[in-house]
């Protein structure tokens, strides 16, 4: 059995337990979910949801505003004091309301200025439930709280409402525009549920800050909404900065091996989420504690995700065929060149975690802000020659590049991993 010094693996596990469970839903239904779109809706449609779930991200960055880090720290360090968690509770949901209201007014802007079709301007519209269900939805304060058990019951019947909802009411390709709608309204009524189970268990009732409180949060986030915002610039401007030089078919390859590779990547934020409130705990602790900590669950983890994107890349064909109904070779070739990303990414969790911990985040941003915009050049050159496949090698070079990075930031701030190399009395 992992030990940890004062933190029961007991826990840990829990939470790998219970978010775990959660994400294997959010792994199963692109699954399930993305081979019948295609066929129902068309690969044209499925890049069109696509985008604009690419660009509702943006949004969602905006309003989460960096808090599953800041607000999920300051609760675990503050989990015995009910005070301070409710003036946090009640802080955070207002200025994700103030964001989330910005944010609607930003989307009109945008519908506005681009002029599109009013199926496409519905299509944006309808797809912002996705940015209001994130928002009001306070699963950082479970987070902290280390207490996933009913979130991870009220959130996985949400997912499964969404799909029931699609699969009775989109029927036929011109009704692509409630996807999004469905997805987001499922997490809408999950996150109504939680605040009264947050009543009830907790006896938290939101109650509006003041104006001065927004303000402070707006300051205290700033670098990790920045980091944030910088990390979801590469990753989600993918596919935007391709529809600039390809066709929507193109775009909808593309869609589907990110979609699979993405669904791996879930399991890298289920164990991110699952130890960090941990991590957090064990700021005071030697470096060699939280090296050996570190170690004993991630080795095994990046191994798994190793295993498991060498499953991908051997077996592309036979996803690219469940997936699209085709055993196109564009999409097979694409998931061959992203099959390994989960697991550049998986090597630099502990980096980027004992970053935020030891509250480097100028170092921390800075080196996600050059990743960005790294990721923006090599994107705009390299799918502009090579279309889709430019695309996936930015993506590869990028993580690469971030990966060495984190690890090289850490390591000049507050040496960690050269500890494995000293030899210890």
């Amino acid at each position: 059995m992992i030990t940890t010094k004062g933190l029961p693996a007991s826990k840990i596990f829990k939470n790998l337990a219970s978010l775990g469970s959660l994400q294997l839903l959010n792994f199963l239904i692109p699954l399930i979910l993305s081979p019948y779109l295609v066929r129902i809706i068309g690969l044209e449609n499925f890049g069109r949801i696509t985008v604009a779930q690419a660009i509702i991200t943006y949004f969602n960055i905006i309003t989460d505003y960096g808090f599953y880090i800041t607000a999920t720290k300051e609760i675990s360090q503050n989990r015995n004091d009910k005070k301070i968690i409710g003036a946090i509770y009640n802080e955070v949901l207002t200025t994700k309301a103030v964001l989330l209201a910005f944010s609607f007014i930003v989307l009109i802007c945008l519908v506005t200025l681009i002029g599109d079709t009013s199926s496409k301007s519905l299509l944006y519209y309808l797809s912002f439930t996705l940015v209001i269900a994130q928002a009001i939805f306070p699963v950082w304060l479970f987070h902290g709280l280390e207490d996933m058990k009913y979130i991870t019951l009220v959130n996985s019947i949400s997912k499964v409402l969404s799909v029931i909802l699609i699969v009775l009411f989109v029927t036929g390709e011109e009704d692509y525009i409630y996807i999004n709608f469905f997805l987001g309204l499922g997490t809408i009524l999950a996150a109504g549920f939680s605040f009264v189970f947050i009543k009830i268990k907790y006896g938290l009732v939101f109650q509006l800050s003041s104006l001065a409180k927004v303000v402070h949060h707006l300051r205290e986030g700033k670098d990790i909404f920045i980091s944030n915002f910088a990390v979801n610039l590469y990753s989600n401007s993918n596919i935007l900065i391709l529809g600039l030089f390809a066709t929507v078919e193109i775009v909808g390859f593309y869609s589907i091996a990110e979609k699979i590779i993405n669904a791996v990547r879930q399991l890298l934020g289920v164990y991110f989420q699952a130890i960090y409130p941990s991590m957090c705990n064990m700021v005071t602790s030697t470096k060699q504690r939280i090296l050996d900590f570190t170690l004993r669950l991630h080795l095994p983890f990046t191994l798994a995700i190793f295993l498991l994107c060498s499953g991908i890349y051997f077996f592309a064909e036979e996803l690219t065929i469940y997936f699209s109904g085709t055993s196109t070779h564009q999409i097979v070739t694409l998931i061959r060149l992203l099959s390994f990303v989960p697991f550049i990414v998986a090597l630099n969790i502990p980096s980027n975690q004992l970053l935020l911990i030891y509250d480097y985040k100028e170092k921390y941003r800075a080196t996600l802000l050059f990743g960005s915009v790294l990721n923006l050049l090599l994107n705009t050159v390299l799918s502009y020659f090579y279309q889709a496949q430019g695309t996936a090698i930015a993506v590869i070079l990028t993580e690469i590049f971030i990966t060495a990075a984190l690890i090289v930031a850490l390591e000049i701030k507050n040496p960690v991993y050269k500890l494995l190399f000293v030899k210890q009395p």
